[in-house]
């Protein structure tokens, strides 16, 4: 069994922010957003519709309201939620995942676990399509906790790394 103890608001806007960063789904509709303003932009210099260029400009703010939201807004509420503001043990074992603190008992066997996913700050362990635990890298002890942690999740799902699909 590995344990890994954090404080959970202090990381949750953090990871939140890097799965947006790391999430296909992130990268398509942004570029498709920026695809579409700059198609806007070249029909205007072709036609000098500036109705062309005022729905290229209006795009780009969704795209930009989009991106605060989900990247600063969303994530900055975790840090004022006093439930996330304690120290949380994830324990990692063979059978059953724990995430507790002095107020939350929470666990899941390793069957709910639909994936695995690493990046360079966080591994996530994702219950659901969306619905994920963090395990923050740099909150093992060491490289040889971290290295077992590993070995434990390898043993039941595969630790994928690059864009979260």
């Amino acid at each position: 069994m590995v344990e890994v103890t954090f404080k959970y608001n202090e990381y949750m806007s953090r990871a939140l922010r890097d799965y947006h960063h790391h999430s296909l789904r992130f990268w398509i509709s942004n570029i498709v957003g920026l695809g579409i303003v700059l198609a806007e932009i070249i029909a205007y210099f072709m036609t000098s519709n500036t109705t062309l260029l005022w729905i290229g400009l209006f795009v780009f703010v969704l795209i930009a309201v989009s991106y605060v939201t989900s990247c600063y807004l969303q994530p900055a509420r975790y840090n004022s939620d006093p439930r996330y503001n304690k120290m949380f043990t994830m324990a990692i074992g063979d059978e059953v995942i724990r995430l507790t603190s002095d107020d939350v008992n929470s666990e899941a066997t390793w069957e709910f676990v639909k994936k695995a996913w690493a990046t360079d700050k966080f591994y996530y362990l994702f219950l659901g399509k969306r619905q994920f635990w963090i395990v923050p890298r740099d909150s093992f002890a060491n490289k040889a906790q971290e290295e077992h942690f590993k070995q434990i999740t390898e043993r039941h799902r595969k630790i994928n790394q690059g864009l979260i699909r």
